[in-house]
């Protein structure tokens, strides 16, 4: 939505307030200009629909918005950079795969950071084994493994598993591991993880 320019009477351009009014309102649609309430206090009154400011109090940020419906005061909250929740820093997505997988790299953190891997593995073709994936990381003492995942028995379609785990990582690769102990036949998996940067 754009506001064109518009003509006014020589009556109306007399009255410069009615002039600065309307400047102001096109400037706010055409070109987004719009400042946001900032306070240093948690807002305690009752807000109106639609009503949201921004509260900083040293390192803590929050967008606060009021919640018409249960009428109270809800916020988002970020400490860190910008972060108002959690990012997506990497994922994959193999199928069909029939064989281990060595150490590979999953992403490699800038700096000391914390995280929450979330993996899911499937059998999709029946055959033997017993299917494990590790996360491996390294945090601010030494290198360290997870299996967030239940392990899954190859034999059994369709078979599936999944799981989290939260880490502290420091700048050194995040990886992933995944160990068949008794393969046999060719049995094929799907696997699914997800990176996500929390702080």
């Amino acid at each position: 939505m754009k506001l064109s320019d518009l003509e006014l009477s020589p009556a109306l351009r007399k009255d410069l307030s009615l002039v600065d009014f309307i400047n102001t309102v096109a400037s706010i649609i055409n070109n987004g200009r719009y400042q946001l309430r900032e306070v240093s206090t948690a807002p305690t009154h009752t807000g109106e629909q639609g009503e949201h400011l921004l509260f900083i109090s040293g390192s803590v940020r929050r967008f606060y918005y009021w919640d018409d419906i249960n009428l109270t005061w809800q916020y988002i909250e970020h400490n860190n950079s910008g972060l108002g929740q959690a990012s997506i820093v990497a994922s994959i997505a193999l199928t069909a795969q029939g064989a281990a997988i060595g150490v590979t790299t999953l992403y490699t953190p800038a700096a000391t950071g914390t995280y929450r891997v979330n993996v899911y593995h499937l059998v999709t073709t029946a055959g033997t084994g017993t299917l494990t994936t590790t996360i491996g990381f390294t945090d601010q003492e030494a290198a360290k493994t997870a299996t967030p995942a239940g392990n899954i028995d190859l034999s059994v379609d369709q078979q599936a598993q999944t799981g989290q785990v939260f880490i502290s990582a420091v700048a050194a690769a995040i990886t992933y591991t995944v160990t068949i102990a008794g393969l046999a036949g060719s049995p094929k998996y799907s696997l699914f993880i997800v990176v996500e940067r929390l702080t």
